[in-house]
């Protein structure tokens, strides 16, 4: 009971913070490439060099230390929590079979050599397959101890299987293949033509529904694991998508360069422009979501991102009546510890930013981002995650801009 309390509060604050929490210390140039959880609270990441885990929804993130710290690992699939496999550059191929305690390395081949491995998937222990470079589909089913290869024409970057004969690999110029007899034989399925880019993650709901989204923004569906497609609609705002991810068959979002996040609550026929950092902007690559409400985000510069709120901002309407004038209030209580609340006033209907920095000048949180209506606002900051000292909190909206300093004291 007392561990359950534990994270409903921590989802609570989280909640009230605002949309999306950074849950990982920023560093240039090393980014996180893949993200997977086996239960609500156990998850990887691997990137460039690192593999991260949580045993606790993200509250604490561990680096793990393993024989690969020169490669990028670009995907990583957790089979349970103690049986992992991660996948990456120059012919690298990882196991841990006790949760990442001690990884080993099944290839691990000459940085600037040889094909890179871009995904990963495993149905249990035994049976897997990974692919990427240098079209060939690779099968194991003794755990990685030997493999067999299938040429197939490709550069391949997301492989899914929904039992161990019936599976499906994405990659690069919108193809998309598909094996019924384990993967000794690979269909190439066809997509309604449009402008194809590559697709780097497929989005399975029900070992049924499928999703895609390619460099040219469009977003394709299947709803018969991949025997057939339809184009859903187009991520109008964004620059270029990297991956998609549902949650269920009406919510999901994409993510891709500079930081954008989008979000559909149709299936994908229509998205809504959600949320990008401009003081660590970068692109974003995977995505992982428990349900339409709880969810990670991970891309360069070791940009880690949570919400529990589906994204959305939580800012507390005071008054619907049309103030003087724009207005940015100290926070209160200031000092604090860990959290405080932030009015602010709005003249005119419009976009507002309402952004919280490090005495860096590093963003730390966005509180507000969004469209609103004359009035009256309060937005809560959580300062629990961060250390003790000096932030400034910085209001956006029209010609209007005014930035204010508190102190948390812990």
């Amino acid at each position: 009971m007392k561990k359950l309390l534990v994270i409903l509060v921590m989802l609570v604050a989280m909640n009230a913070s605002g949309q999306w929490v950074t849950q990982y210390p920023y560093t240039a140039g090393v980014g996180l490439r893949d993200i997977e959880f086996i239960n609500n609270n156990t998850g990887w990441i691997c990137g460039d060099g690192i593999i991260l885990k949580t045993t606790n929804m993200g509250v604490n993130w561990v680096q793990q230390i393993h024989p690969a710290p020169d490669k990028n690992l670009f995907s990583i699939h957790p089979v349970d929590s103690n049986i992992v496999f991660c996948v990456g550059w120059f012919e690298t191929v990882l196991k841990t079979t006790n949760g990442g305690t001690n990884w080993i390395a099944i290839k691990n081949g000459t940085v600037g050599q040889g094909h890179s491995y871009n995904g990963v998937f495993f149905v249990n222990a035994n049976t897997g397959w990974y692919a990427g470079t240098g079209n060939y589909i690779h099968k194991t089913t003794n755990g990685g101890l030997t493999f067999d290869s299938v040429y197939v024409l490709g550069d391949f970057k997301d492989i899914h299987f929904k039992d161990s004969n019936t599976g499906l690999i994405v990659g690069g110029g919108g193809s998309v293949y598909k094996t019924i007899n384990g993967g000794t034989i690979w269909n190439s399925i066809y997509l309604p033509p449009n402008n194809y880019g590559d697709f780097r993650k497929v989005s399975v709901i029900n070992n049924q529904y499928c999703f895609v989204v390619e460099d040219g923004k469009r977003v394709y569906k299947s709803t018969n694991y991949g025997d057939t497609w339809d184009s859903l609609g187009y991520v109008t705002g964004a620059d270029q998508p990297y991956s998609c991810k549902f949650s269920s068959l009406q919510t999901g979002w994409v993510v891709g360069t500079f930081g954008e996040i989008f979000k559909s609550t149709n299936g994908g026929a229509t998205w809504s422009f959600q949320y990008v950092n401009t003081s660590n902007i970068g692109w974003l690559r995977s995505l992982w979501f428990q349900n339409d409400s709880i969810g990670w985000v991970v891309g360069g510069n070791t940009k880690l991102l949570f919400t529990a709120s589906s994204g959305a901002t939580f800012v507390n309407p005071i008054s619907t009546e049309t103030p003087s004038k724009y207005s940015l209030s100290q926070n209160y209580p200031n000092p604090f510890n860990p959290t405080t609340n932030i009015k602010f006033s709005i003249v005119n209907s419009g976009d507002v930013k309402l952004v919280v920095y490090d005495i860096q000048g590093r963003e730390v949180q966005t509180l507000v981002n969004e469209s609103l209506k004359p009035g009256t606002y309060e937005a809560a900051f959580d300062g629990s995650t961060l250390n003790s000292g000096v932030y400034f909190y910085k209001l956006v909206t029209g010609n209007f801009t005014e930035t204010k300093k508190m102190l948390l004291i812990k």
